[in-house]
Formats: C-alpha cells, structure tokens, sequence
C-alpha cells in the first residue's frame, strides 16, 4: 500500500470511528468536568457547539445539563453539575456538523482515561435532521397566506412538526392517478395534496378540545364529531381553514430527507458564550406543565399543569417536583400561572370558569368562578369562558388597576372580565369585534395593566390590540393588524413602551401607549419562529422572545434593533412563556400540545453574560 493509501485508509478509518460515535476522554477535571470539541476533518477547535450531559432517574438536580464551546472549541461544566461519573449520555451538536452522541459502557469507560476529554464532530452538508421545524415553513413564499397558517396551526404544536413532514411525504407516495400524462397527473396530485391537507385542517378542528383535561366534560374524547368540527367554536374561521389548507398543498415541501447546508441559518449572531449554562428538569411524559414562574426571594420555580388538574413546585436543587391538586371537586385545567410581589400564585383554568390563588406558606387555594351571563349550558366550546391570561406589569408579575381589580382575557366570550379578590366582585367588559369571526374565533389572549393603572391592554391572536379604561369600563383605544399578524403574549417596559409578540408574522411590535401607535416592528431573524411572548429584562434592558417554532430563544435589543439566538438543547421546545428570576436566570417549560408529543421539561438558564 503507498504512503498516500495508507494516509486515506487512516482518514476513513477515523472519520468512521467518529460518525459511529467514538470518544477520546480524560477525567473530569475537579472543579468542574471539562474537554474540547473539534473537527474531523481538520483537527480545528469547533466554537458555540452545545454539549450536554444527560442523568438517570434517581439523581438530584437537573435531568440535563448543556453548556457551549469557547472560541478554542474548550466547554466547562459548573461545579454544581452531579458528578459525570452518574451520566447516562453525553452529546454534543451545532448546525452543519453529524449530532454526536456517547452513552452506556463506551461512556463510562472513556471517562476513565487520562489523556485529555475530546469530542471529534464531523462537518456534513444535509442538515435536514438538525434544524427546528420552522426552517421547512422558511423555505415556502412569505405573506399573509403563510402568516395565516403559523397562526392557526402553530397555537398547540410546532409547525411543521415531524408527524406533519410524515404525512406530507404519505401523500407523495399515492399512486392511483393518471400515469403517463405528465399534465393530468400534476392536476390530479394537486388535488389529492389539497384533500389531504384539508382533512388536517378537519383534524386541527377536533384537537382544539386536546387543550381540556381528560376527565374534563370538553375533553376530546367526550365531544362528538359534529361540535369539534363547529368552525365557530374554534381559534379560526372557516375561511382561514380553507386558507391554510390551500397553502399548504401548494408550498409545503413534498420531501424533508435533505435540506442543503445554507437553507436554514439562525440569521443573527450567537449570544451563548462558554458561560451560558442550560438546565433542564424532567416532568412526568403525561403532564403538560405549559408554563413555570420563579418567585420573589425563594428559588423554587411554580408551574401549571393544564392536563392534570395541578400546579406544581420545581426545586432547582434537588429536581424535586411537589404537586399541589386544585381545591375544585371537579376538572379545572390550570393555564397561565403567575407570581405576586409577595410571591404568591395566580392561576387562570380553561375548564369550569376558574381562577384561584394559592398560598406556598399555608398550601392553600382560594378559588373564584369568572362565568359570563351569556353563555349557554353547554358541554362545548359554546359553554366554556375559557379564563385565559390575567394582567401582569413590566416584571411579569400580577398587577392591579387604580381600583385593586384583577383583569382577565375570556376566551370563550371575546370579553375581558375583572375580579376584585377582596370582595369577590366580578364583572365583564366587551372587547371589540371583527366581522366574520366568532367569539371565539377572536382568540382574546393577553393583558397588561399600563404603569398608571388607567389602562387594560389586551390582544387578540386573529384581531387588534386594544385598551378598555379602567374607569369608564370602555374601549379607549384600538390598534389593528392585517389577518394573519397574530399579536399574541405583551409586556410593556414599565414606562410607555408596550411589547407585542406577532405569532404569525415573526415580528415584535413596540406600541406608544399614551399614543397608541405602533413606533417600530423589529424582524426577527426567523420570520416563521412563531414568537408567542415577549419578556422585558429591566436589568440588561432587553426584550426576550419565546419562540414556538425554532428551537431557540431570541434577545432583542430594543434601541438598536439588534438580535442575538440562543439555542435551546432538543427539538420541540416549545416556549410559551418566559420568566427571570431573582439571579437573572431565564425560566420556562417545553409546552406541546398534546401532552407526551414533545420534551415534557422545565427550562432555568444561566445567559452567561
């Protein structure tokens, strides 16, 4: 064999150990387990690669922990992480190069070794398996028709998901048509894409009721055909159905087996550093805690699990959860949970009209029933309030209006309503309404009480943003947004400036709040991340966005525009919310819809700025 076969018999060998998932290890170093990643191909030190290390049951603390390479391709674990001995995994991942995993015996035998912790990652071109379901929809037109359909089909899962990409590839593999006439059979499998994608849409329709729980009288297994197709009770029209069904025959990719390395980028720059440290902590794979909340002057971290009827307590430390039942004889679907000044906790519940209040010292619930007098009798969509957000200030904490009342979105009804936890009092106020939409349809979202108190900021997903006076009880002022825009979760900065996350149309809106006008709409650099909140950071003066879509999280410099990515460690992770903690520590939840289809994880991450 010559030199030059040899020297290219050694290369294949090792690029095939690598792929195969090969390790060189060293000993976790003392204060704190530390190693290298580095290319194949040329030996170079690989910058911004995640590293994750993955723990078993029975381990306190987090269930993953994930770090990132410096620009010398070194990444360091906190003194803090359990001890790597006790790992059941290690990965390592960054777009464009072969996800590198070790786990069982290879693992604990490489930890053993003495000559240094190295991970060889090998550069690819198809990073089809790699990016966030967001990238397929990146690569269909822009415009009102594809803001439409990530509003309408992104509220409960990630589009387009891996089971949407399934059945995508299913209805390119139907034969049936008119072979052997090129002209007729493009016609006929238009027509077989259109179908099909319009059964989805019927199917979307039935799922909406997968938001209640499984004992709930709404539940998806309780409801008939007949009402769960009802496109009045649902979160968008027929016309938008039919909209998003047309789209998505004539866009969505007919393949997802290949996608070229160039057509998905983050588009901004990193903002991880070697400091940025991501924990993640298990919840049962039955539970669907959609959203989690830290607490003033305790570290404890609060979640809401809509499927199970609790709220539970995640201590950081330990990992353990304490799961506190409703005190409701009946299903309540814990929402949108958020924390007061005091750090107590609030919790709205789509399922029998319920608010409650719940006490950490004493463990106790006071409970609230918001039903408006409209509504009917009914085990539907048609009798539900659906209780959704309730106010919240610039910290994101529960707020009140010049008179003490508590503001709520009601779903069901398209109104707000107010409740005064001293008295009791409840009352509701219409919010306006948009020709050819339901109630329901409207999909009455978010609100903020302004800095004054004299203004209850709401937003409707397939509507405007308005503001009802908290004094005359009516609406004082109105923002419109083209179909499809979808302004969704706000926050305002505690002064005049109130944030608005554009679900459908991947923007933030910045509105003037004393003018009501929109000032500035920054792009975000994934328009089909489908943002759902936004989040003021008072410390480092920035805004961050909760993607639904993109695997990532988004800091969004206010004055300057500027945005920088932070990706999340696994696929569906699904944000809804994020909160910050006293430390400064983002917090949040992998939320999908239905429950056990994605990661069932909470989220607390060290930025490492």
């Amino acid at each position: 064999m010559t030199a030059l076969a040899k020297l290219g018999h050694w290369r294949l060998a090792i690029t095939s150990c690598f792929a195969g998932l090969m390790l060189v290890s060293g000993a976790a170093a003392a204060d704190g387990f530390r190693g290298q990643v580095v290319a194949v191909d040329d030996g170079a030190a690989v910058e911004s690669v995640m590293v994750t290390l993955t723990f078993g049951a029975g381990v306190a603390g987090p269930h993953a922990v994930t770090v990132f390479t410096d620009d010398e391709g070194g990444f360091a674990f906190p003194d803090d992480v359990p001890l790597v001995g006790k790992a059941v995994s290690i990965a390592a991942k960054k777009l464009t190069y072969v996800p590198l995993e070790l786990t069982g015996d290879a693992l604990h035998v490489a930890l053993q070794k003495d000559d240094g912790f190295r991970l060889f990652l090998q550069p690819t071109g198809n990073i089809a398996s790699q990016v966030p379901a967001s990238a397929w929809l990146g690569v269909t037109p822009a415009g009102d028709a594809r803001n439409i359909t990530v509003t309408s089909c992104s509220s409960c899962h990630q589009l387009a998901s891996g089971r949407m990409r399934e059945y995508a590839a299913q209805i390119e593999a139907v034969r049936g048509g008119p072979e052997g006439d090129k002209v007729a059979l493009e016609a006929w499998r238009k027509l077989v894409r259109h179908e099909a994608w319009r059964t989805i849409v019927k199917y979307m329709r039935s799922m909406h009721y997968s938001v209640f729980p499984l004992e709930s009288k709404m539940s998806i297994a309780a409801i008939d055909w007949a009402t769960a197709q009802n496109e009045g009770l649902n979160f968008f029209n027929g016309d938008q159905g039919e909209k998003v069904a047309q789209f998505l025959a004539d866009h969505f990719p007919h393949t997802t087996d290949y996608l070229e390395k160039g057509r998905y980028e983050y588009g901004a720059p990193l903002g991880v550093t070697a400091a940025t440290v991501i924990r993640e902590y298990s919840f049962p794979d039955d539970a669907l805690v959609r959203e989690l909340v830290a607490t003033p002057n305790t570290d404890f971290l609060w979640g809401a699990d809509v499927k199970r009827n609790f709220i539970v307590r995640l201590d950081p430390a330990s990992g353990e959860n304490k799961w506190y039942p409703v005190d409701f004889k009946g299903s309540t679907g814990p929402h949108t949970i958020v924390s007061d000044d005091k750090g107590e906790i609030w919790v709205s519940m789509v399922d029998n009209d319920q608010f409650g209040h719940f006490d950490p010292k004493s463990e106790k619930w006071r409970l609230w029933t918001l039903r408006p007098a409209n509504l009917p009798n009914a085990d539907s969509m048609a009798g539900a309030a659906i209780v959704h957000d309730m106010s919240i200030d610039s910290k994101g904490r529960l707020s009140r209006d010049r008179f003490g009342k508590i503001w709520l979105t009601i779903v069901g009804t398209n109104q707000m309503g107010t409740l005064d936890p001293e008295t009791g009092e409840v009352a509701f106020y219409d919010t306006n309404h948009i020709e050819g939409l339901s109630a329901i349809n409207h999909l009455l979202y978010s609100t903020v009480i302004s800095p004054d108190g004299a203004c209850a900021w709401y937003s409707q997903v397939n509507g405007s943003v308005g503001c009802i006076n908290t004094e005359t009880k009516k609406i004082d002022k109105l923002i419109a947004f083209p179909e499809g825009t979808g302004p969704r979760r706000m926050m305002s900065d505690g002064h005049n400036a109130l944030y608005v996350a554009l679900f459908g149309s991947g923007q933030v809106a910045r509105i003037d709040m004393e003018r009501a006008k929109v000032t500035r709409t920054y792009d975000l650099p994934d328009r089909t991340s489908a943002p759902y909140a936004v989040t003021w950071d008072e410390t480092r003066k920035v805004i961050w966005v909760a993607n639904a879509n993109s695997d990532a999280i988004d800091r969004l410099d206010p004055e300057t525009g500027e945005v920088k990515v932070y990706p999340l460690p696994r696929h569906m992770a699904y944000l809804r919310k994020i909160d910050i903690d006293q430390k400064g520590r983002l917090v949040a939840t992998y939320g999908n819809y239905p429950e056990g289809s994605g990661p069932s994880m909470g989220v607390l991450i060290n930025v490492g700025d």
